[in-house]
């Protein structure tokens, strides 16, 4: 009992609210944190599929049986609502890479910081009562230990890892083996510091950190942190500071690789990943309430103030919004156009592949082969793609249908590159409506691909994808655009949201109807997987089915949160540092 009280003896008088850019160090490669975050539930929560997910719905299913939860967690969920028990609720959680100074060696940090708000009573109670329960019964390979930090309480939690982890207990393989030699287990924290104020709980894996927080929580003043960081400052100009924001920040983030082994292999990969990608200094995104008709508006960025390269480079042109085309078909359920610079695959291609001298050895003389068969290929494309996904019914496993629809400067190059290279490819040719289309059996090779895939010329454009969305595509050739038909006045609420500013790219999505209806095709190849698993080992099928109670499929939980959404719409801008986004998700169209 004296250890839960001595953990509430943080000064309950805060002179200074906690947020993340004064909590986390510079160091820091992911953050997050959510603020007002009842403002963002409240605008799910009118929403009759949100109600049911309160209370004691969210404790039950077999994903939550294998979740230890303390009694008193469970009586509070089921007492309150989950909008009830975030009100008021603020978090900031930052990890980072720490290198010991001695041996060099390099680990992951954590700190974080929970705000509870209205519910401070009755959840800091349930923290108490969990500490106390720890305390009298802690596990071998644990020991927990008070002291004193500042003049407060902390406790001290030391995680001691044996070397005689059963398999079982390590659900990556190999002490937690990422591939490569790269071993999470090797990097995660062994030692945490814990303490409570009247409504702050503090946990972290630096002595130094939780001294940080105590000192900003009596008012003092502190030195350094995220928030004096230019990357920080510039990625959250795009993103805001309110609502629920993750920021991954890249400056140590080599560190925080080589924390899991194998630094040789990531000093390796840094040239080759800033050749393909460019200088990416900070990306994030936010998500933030916002009124009717829109449940909440969301925000994207990513920090390059050294310029575009790489393959971001290569989706930098803005251009202004065009009306949808006549090819989406009335089963369309999302569309998007992204303007991108195909004459410079090719450059982009080398400069990786020489970025990495391993990959230059043996990579080198194979792109010299296949690059004039690419050149020709390139040479017959435009600038923008456009695609798009389909439903159609009555449902089936090849109900979600895909295209891509490339603009070709030369249609005739591009035809007769692929006449010469797509049978030595798979593809088989058939004519239709005086149209080459050239397809390929799949064979369900790949999850979630389609059993035939095919590609075509005409009007203009390269279309790729489902077999029947390329003939969907070819049969409105010549047809003016579809801003009128259907699909594209469903469209039109959230496209309505959009500014007329020239963008990158823009893209629709009927999320809600997609989810529903990926969820039920999910069902069905899970049905037929069972049906074929009940036959060759029926003792490993029951197991499963008991496990996902024999009805639910990976995807099944997809189809609740289908109606809770509607449309969702988001435009991205180049800018001189960068990129920024904006987006809406909509309520859900009540039929």
């Amino acid at each position: 009992m004296f250890l839960t009280t001595a953990l509430v003896t943080v000064s309950c008088l805060a002179a200074t609210e906690l947020t993340l850019d004064k909590v986390a160090p510079e160091q820091t490669v992911l953050a997050v944190s959510f603020e007002d975050l009842s403002d963002l539930m409240k605008s799910f929560d009118g929403q009759g599929a949100i109600k049911e997910m309160s209370g004691t719905y969210l404790l039950e299913g077999p994903a939550f049986d294998a979740i230890p939860m303390d009694d008193g967690i469970k009586e509070l969920m089921e007492e309150k609502s989950l909008l009830e028990v975030t009100q008021g609720m603020r978090m900031g959680m930052a990890i980072f890479p720490v290198v010991d100074q001695e041996t060099t060696a390099v680990s992951i940090g954590l700190t974080m910081y929970v705000d509870l708000g209205e519910s401070a009573d009755s959840l800091g109670k349930v923290w108490d009562e969990a500490i106390e329960a720890a305390q009298s019964s802690t596990p071998d390979d644990m020991k927990m230990e008070l002291m004193e930090m500042g003049g407060t309480e902390v406790i001290r939690i030391d995680i001691e890892q044996g070397d005689d982890m059963e398999e079982e207990d390590d659900p990556f393989g190999g002490r937690g083996g990422m591939g490569m030699g790269l071993s999470m287990e090797d990097a995660t924290p062994k030692r945490y510091f814990a303490a409570r104020s009247d409504e702050h709980i503090l946990v972290t894996s630096s002595r130094s950190q939780m001294q940080r927080m105590i000192d900003l929580l009596a008012g003092d003043d502190v030195e350094g942190g995220l928030g004096e960081l230019d990357s920080w400052k510039g990625v959250n100009g795009y993103l805001g500071n309110s609502g629920l924001r993750m920021v991954l920040l890249t400056d140590h983030l080599g560190e925080m690789m080589e924390s899991m082994g194998q630094p040789f292999i990531v000093s390796m990969a840094k040239p080759m990943v800033l050749a393909m990608f460019g200088r990416i200094e900070a990306m994030g995104y936010s998500l933030e309430s916002a009124e009717s008709p829109a449940m909440a508006t969301f925000n994207m960025g990513a920090w390059m103030p050294e310029g575009k390269t790489g393959l971001m480079n290569l989706m930098s042109r803005n251009s202004a919004r065009e009306p949808i085309p006549s090819w989406l078909s009335a089963e369309a359920v999302s569309y998007g156009r992204l303007n991108f610079d195909f004459d410079g695959v090719i450059p982009w291609i080398k400069e990786v592949i020489n970025s990495n001298p391993m990959m230059a050895m043996q990579g080198a003389q194979a792109m010299e082969q296949m690059e004039p068969m690419m050149q020709k290929f390139m040479d017959g494309m435009g600038g923008t793609v456009q695609m798009s996904k389909s439903i159609s019914y009555p449902l089936t496993a090849q109900s979600m249908g895909s295209l891509y629809a490339i603009d070709s400067k030369n249609a005739k190059s591009f035809t007769d590159t692929l006449s010469e290279m797509a049978p030595q490819m798979g593809f088989e040719p058939r004519d239709f409506q005086g149209h080459q289309i050239y397809s390929m059996e799949t064979g369900g090779m790949v999850p979630g691909m389609p059993s035939e895939i095919a590609v075509a010329v005409g009007g203009g454009e390269i279309y790729l994808g489902t077999m029947s969305s390329v003939e969907q595509s070819l049969r409105t050739i010549g047809s003016t655009d579809s801003s009128d038909s259907p699909v594209a006045a469903s469209f039109k609420p959230v496209e309505s949201m959009f500014s007329t500013d020239p963008v990158v790219y823009w893209s629709i999505s009927d999320i809600g109807r997609s989810m529903a209806a990926e969820a039920k095709i999910s069902m069905m190849q899970w049905s037929k997987e069972m049906d074929d698993l009940r036959q060759e080992d029926p003792e490993l099928a029951e197991e499963l089915g008991e496990m996902m109670n024999d009805e639910a499929g990976p995807m099944s939980m997809f189809g609740e949160f289908g109606d809770m959404i509607g449309l969702v719409g988001y435009e991205i801008m180049s800018v001189d540092s960068g990129f920024k986004g904006k987006g809406w998700i909509m309520e859900p169209v009540v039929e």
